[in-house]
């Protein structure tokens, strides 16, 4: 099911293989959804400016391209990725779509630039700062100052930990998007593990 790490480019020559020579893993769908995601990053923003019928249709397309491309990545049910989505209150769909313009950027420890690199808490810092809310950066410390939730009341935007590690929810069963470790990048992927705890940064 998980569609996340879809190849490895093998080094051009027999010979050793150079940091430079690999190509890291990343989703298939990556410029699909980047784009998508920048595009309704932007009718979001104009949306929480204008307040305009106009704005918020160009959002909710835009919104709905990226949530379809996020869950055909995942073979997950595109009408529920979208109705998760515009359910989510503006700043939980903005600290999305704000990660989502990031799928593909390396792994960076200690670092939280865009569109040069991310580890776990950075990217989870980049992704609420767009929506207005400041975390703190580690990963311990944002789950703990966030409102606990259980799976069945957490919403696309919510983070999700398990020790040592942050994710961002994606609304729909086990669909995250987190920057998990060194040689990866940004990605979209689902939860390999039963044991974690959601909260919401913003409440």
């Amino acid at each position: 099911m998980l569609a996340s790490c879809c190849a490895v480019i093998t080094a051009i020559d027999a010979g050793s293989v150079s940091a430079e020579s690999v190509e890291l893993p990343v989703n298939e769908l990556a410029p699909e959804i980047t784009t998508a995601a920048n595009e309704a990053v932007a009718a979001l923003d104009a949306y929480r400016v204008s307040g305009s019928v106009e704005d918020e249709r160009t959002l909710a397309w835009h919104r709905a391209i990226t949530a379809r491309y996020t869950a055909q990545q995942l073979g997950y049910d595109e009408l529920a990725m979208v109705d998760a989505w515009s359910s989510a209150p503006i700043g939980h769909q903005r600290a999305v779509l704000g990660a989502l313009t990031q799928v593909g950027v390396p792994y960076r420890t200690n670092t939280s630039i865009e569109n040069e690199g991310f580890d776990c808490s950075g990217l989870t810092t980049y992704a609420w700062a767009g929506a207005g809310v400041d975390l703190y950066r580690q990963s311990g410390s944002q789950i703990s100052e966030s409102t606990k939730l259980s799976k069945e009341d957490a919403k696309a935007g919510d983070l999700v930990h398990y020790s040592g590690h942050i994710m961002l929810y994606l609304g729909v069963d086990d669909a995250i998007v987190h920057s998990v470790q060194t040689g990866r990048t940004v990605e979209i992927d689902t939860l390999r593990r039963t044991s974690v705890t959601f909260g919401d940064p913003s409440a």
